[in-house]
């Protein structure tokens, strides 16, 4: 073995071999959150170990540092939830991002002419949607959506206004298992296609019941100053409100409010 430098210190790794360095320990604790972002809800360690395959020994050492880190917390039946540091964290960049800032007067008026609760979601790197921003509608009985989740693209308006507009996602989705979640819920393949496709031919993809019983919705694309489709703006809308008439006058206010948060991000058609 080769002596070390003088002084006793252990010469540097190449630069190169830094820059690709990977901890695995921090990887694991990401593991353990995104099954957090699944679940939501509280989690044990069978549960975790079987959705993770991490080895229980290990797993103990990863909760255990998130916990220390605030990150995660233990309540009194043994069972670990997250706490609402990640969410604060997050805030700070959600509130760096333009199309988030320069879409909420939009958003709100939106949701001033629909009388429905209004979205702006965007897709994530496993074809899913979550959303950037929320307008809740104040009527009593409106939709129920979180910001920042997870939800099945297929079979949300917002969802297949994305997907129609990003053809990788959509192979990949459709190529992927897809849950029916209600009666109504389609999922053969090539029938979602062409329900995909022709969203985006229309400029507005409409759903009903699909994603949950009581819900459906009404989206249209938003695009950036290239014309590439980088978010959907939507309505929630409970589903026994939603008939042809509604439909119809909802369609024209997501399509204009689309329009205008577009042009509001330099798109010029």
């Amino acid at each position: 073995m080769a002596n070390p430098p003088a002084g006793g210190k252990t010469r540097a790794a190449p630069a190169g071999r830094r820059r690709t360095a990977v901890m695995g320990s921090v990887l694991k604790a990401f593991e353990v959150l995104e099954v957090f972002e699944r679940k939501w809800r509280p989690l044990g360690v069978t549960e975790l170990v079987r959705e993770t395959g991490q080895p229980k020994s290990s797993l103990h050492r990863v909760l255990t540092t998130l916990v220390r880190a605030g990150v995660l917390e233990q309540n009194e039946a043994g069972l670990y939830h997250l706490t609402l540091k990640l969410w604060r964290i997050g805030s700070l960049a959600l509130s760096e991002i333009d199309l988030v800032r320069v879409a909420q007067p939009y958003l709100e008026s939106l949701c001033r002419a629909a009388d429905e609760t209004v979205h702006l979601a965007v897709l994530e790197p496993g074809g899913g949607v979550v959303y950037l921003s929320k307008v809740e509608s104040p009527r009593s009985i409106r939709v129920q959506t979180q910001v920042g989740r997870v939800t099945p693209s297929w079979c949300t308006a917002t969802g297949r206004t994305l997907l129609a507009h990003d053809s990788r996602l959509r192979d990949k989705v459709l190529a992927g298992p897809m849950t029916k979640l209600t009666p109504d819920t389609e999922t053969d393949p090539e029938r979602l296609r062409r329900i995909i496709e022709q969203a985006g031919r229309d400029g507005v993809a409409v759903t009903k019941g699909e994603n949950h019983p009581e819900m459906g919705g009404v989206a249209a694309p938003v695009r950036d100053h290239a014309g590439a489709v980088v978010a959907a703006c939507g309505l929630g809308v409970p589903a026994f409100r939603m008939d042809d008439a509604l439909v119809a006058r909802c369609s024209l206010l997501v399509i204009r409010t689309a329009a205008e948060i577009s042009e509001a991000l330099n798109y010029r058609p």
